[in-house]
């Protein structure tokens, strides 16, 4: 097998007969998969096969579309020209082509094409507001990526950087305007006149060729037009879908055809790693979830791309991080704890975190309010400065990368009611990375907050500025809603206008090389925060503690405080853990959140190690609200004290009742010596004999009849002389 090729930085992915992976090949351009050594990700590379008419604006077109980058467009990383050809590398897309996609479809579900047409919309629009680059087969330069059992999303990945040959249709918008009516119609036939689409499939051919039309008749021009079309189709979708994505109509990935079966990959690591499950995580569908046979401990398994296709640069990066995990002097990194490699193939397992990514976190609250926002992004700030310690060459992360530690895994019941409260209501949290790559993140899945910024060369420059915080910030607040969601905000009109600002200064200041440091950046967030009052805490009947985290000077000291006017306490930096390492500021009234009943009473454990959180809750003291004490499920009683109580309750009732009996040890310690009870009164004055009652009276006339007590038979024989006892009585009669 001929050795890779490598372009400046570049290797040219090979399949496994040895051959460049293409993936455009026609008469105006080659396209193939490569590498990028550097960025640890995989990229398209464009070859123009006729030379520029027009370099000035081929150079102009490529710096607008890395200026006004988007979540939905792939992110153009270098131009050029090299020996007459120009050339053009932008990020991957882990998907095949539109066009691809449809025909391939006999029949497609209403649903599904409804979702199609719409996202397919949604992107075009993207690009039209940000450059006119709109490749000439649109199907073509659209590729489709599963997401979710009920989800797919669409990237443009290709771009129409030479001036066309062939001119564009005249009069786009009654062009537009008439096909856009087509496909509307053609949806309206299929529903039935119902107000929304059935469970039915459409045929795909007719499909295809309506939403082609549209598409290409796509421009800035028509850009309202656009979003009006998407509105309308939105409305035709079911509210509700069931099931997920029939196995015959899911996209198929980029990479998976290139790397190991699954099965190959569990039976590599059969001996290391009992596999759990292989049902598929669309969010990272190349990883399967185990636990390490000796630890019992819960990881993630996948396999390291082979030399064909990334080089030596990933192994390399990886053993680094497994190093670095076994000194356990990062924790706030995510940890590899295994690299295997059998029958040719490596894998890898790495500890799965307890806790949500920012991605998901997003997903489930669409956007945060500029104060929680803020919260995170100083977290983040500390998570960066030991990443920059471990020196591990990273110069990208994703928003699946960022995980916010709860103590327990996403899927728990628990992180679903978290996800519901706002981080400002939260005790404390500690961000962990991923600084090792992924084959999700390698292969273009995710959201890179990057994609809002020029690209840099991270061998030269640092990649964490204050510009890369202000793009993560916009993602947070819903000023860059995240592919599929639409932003709901929940803070005024006046903190996001001077938010944006911010952000939008710190971006410029990238794009012209002159980005500020992290610390600068989070001054003047918090600046802005304390102008709108923002940090000051607000009567409620739930209180809320506001946390304000100033920014750290030259140090790596961190100073928070509840107010303005409250003492500051610097704070050291220390091993992440579940949101317990903080400490909720005094309010009027004391009250407990619904996080800090979850997770009281919980320290720093080792990686791996769990608690049960709910019962930690369960035992919690009792808590003062509003004058009322409010009892956990459990009285927070020690067994001990209760035991205690019972055994000194008994023994002062036996003492009683012993004292008024007289039968207690302390009356008959003088001789034997007791008051008697009262007896009954005796019928006639008649002297009792002083003999024992075992003796035989003497003869004689007969004595009196007298009330004597019976006796038990056992007093009948020959014993040694007793005392006279009362008659027995009750205990009423003794009180």
């Amino acid at each position: 097998m001929p050795e890779p090729s490598l372009f400046r930085h570049y290797q040219i992915v090979q399949d496994a007969d040895g051959n460049n992976v293409e993936l455009i090949r026609d008469a105006d351009q080659v396209a193939v998969l490569a590498f990028d050594t550097h960025r640890q990700e995989f990229v398209h590379c464009h070859v123009l096969l006729e030379p520029l008419a027009d370099k000035p604006a081929f150079e102009d077109s490529c710096r607008q579309l890395q200026k006004n980058g988007h979540p939905l467009l792939a992110r153009l990383l270098d131009f050029g020209e090299d020996e007459g050809n120009p050339f053009y590398i932008t990020s991957s897309v882990d998907g095949e082509t539109l066009r691809h996609y449809l025909t391939r479809q006999q029949e497609i579900p209403g649903w599904l094409a409804i979702m199609v047409a719409c996202r397919s919309l949604e992107t075009v629009i993207a690009l039209v507001e940000h450059t006119d680059l709109l490749p000439e087969d649109v199907l073509q330069g659209l590729r489709i990526v599963q997401t979710g059992a009920q989800q797919v999303q669409l990237q443009i990945s290709d771009y129409r950087l030479r001036a066309s040959t062939t001119s564009k249709t005249k009069g786009l918008k009654p062009a537009f305007d008439k096909s856009a009516k087509l496909l509307r119609t053609f949806f309206q036939e299929q529903s039935g006149g119902g107000p929304t689409l059935p469970d039915q499939a459409l045929p795909g051919a007719d499909f295809m060729e309506l939403l082609a039309a549209c598409l290409t008749s796509a421009d800035r021009g028509v850009t309202a037009a656009l979003k009006d079309l998407k509105n309308a189709l939105q409305k035709l979708s079911p509210d509700h879908l069931t099931g997920e994505i029939p196995t015959a109509h899911k996209p198929r990935a980029l990479l998976a055809p290139h790397l190991a079966s699954y099965q190959e990959v569990a039976r590599g690591v059969v001996n290391l790693v009992r596999i759990q499950s292989q049902r598929l995580d669309m969010a990272n569908p190349y990883s399967m979830r185990g636990t390490l046979t000796k630890t019992g401990r819960t990881v993630l398994v996948e396999q390291v791309p082979p030399y064909r296709l990334s080089g030596t640069s990933v192994q390399t990066l990886d053993e680094k991080a497994l190093n670095l995990a076994k000194k356990r002097e990062f924790p706030g990194l995510v940890s590899i704890v295994l690299l295997h490699e059998s029958e040719e193939i490596s894998c890898l397992a790495e500890e799965q975190v307890e806790g949500v990514s920012l991605a998901d976190l997003l997903r489930e609250r669409h956007s945060l309010s500029v104060h929680e926002a803020y919260l995170v992004l100083a977290g983040l700030d500390g998570a960066l400065d030991s990443l920059e310690k471990s020196d591990l060459k990273t110069s990208r992360l994703r928003l699946e990368d960022m995980f916010l530690l709860t103590g327990f895994p996403r899927e728990d019941a628990r992180t679903a009611k978290l996800l519901l409260t706002k981080l400002n209501e939260w005790p404390a949290f500690t961000l962990m990375l991923r600084a090792h790559p992924t084959l999700a993140a390698m292969a273009g899945r995710g959201v890179d907050p990057a994609v809002l910024l020029p690209p840099v060369d991270s061998q030269k420059k640092p990649v964490w500025n204050a510009s890369w915080l202000s793009a993560v910030g916009s993602f947070l607040v819903g000023l860059t809603p995240i592919p599929g969601l639409t932003p709901e905000s929940s803070t005024g009109l006046r903190e996001r206008e001077s938010l944006t600002r911010l952000f939008d200064e710190e971006i410029q200041k990238a794009r012209e090389g002159k980005a500020s440091s992290r610390g600068d950046f989070l001054a003047r967030y918090a600046r802005i925060l304390q102008h709108h009052d923002l940090v000051k805490p607000t009567p409620a009947p739930i209180s809320e503690p506001l946390v304000t985290i100033q920014p750290k000077p030259a140090s790596r000291t961190r100073t928070i405080s509840a107010n303005s006017d409250s003492e500051k306490k610097p704070v050291r930096e220390s091993a992440p853990m579940a949101l317990t390492s903080g400490v909720a500021p005094t309010t009027e009234k004391p009250t407990i959140g619904f996080a800090e009943l979850l997770f009281r009473d919980t320290s720093v454990t080792e990686s791996g190690v769990g608690h049960d959180w709910a019962k930690t809750a369960a035992d919690a003291p009792p808590t003062i609200q509003d004058g009322e004490v409010l009892l956990p499920p459990n009285e927070f009683v020690p067994l001990w004290l209760k035991a205690a109580v019972f055994l000194g309750g008994s023994i002062l009732a036996g003492a009683i009742l012993a004292h008024t009996s007289g039968n207690a040890l302390w009356l008959k310690g003088h001789g034997m010596k007791s008051t008697p009870a009262k007896v009954a009164p005796i019928s006639a004055p008649t002297k009792l004999p002083s003999k024992s009652l075992s003796q035989e009276p003497p003869p004689g006339p007969a004595a009196p009849q007298v009330s004597v007590p019976t006796l038990p038979p056992e007093a009948a024989r020959p014993s040694a002389p007793k005392l006279l006892q009362p008659p027995t009585s009750t205990l009423k009669d003794d009180l």
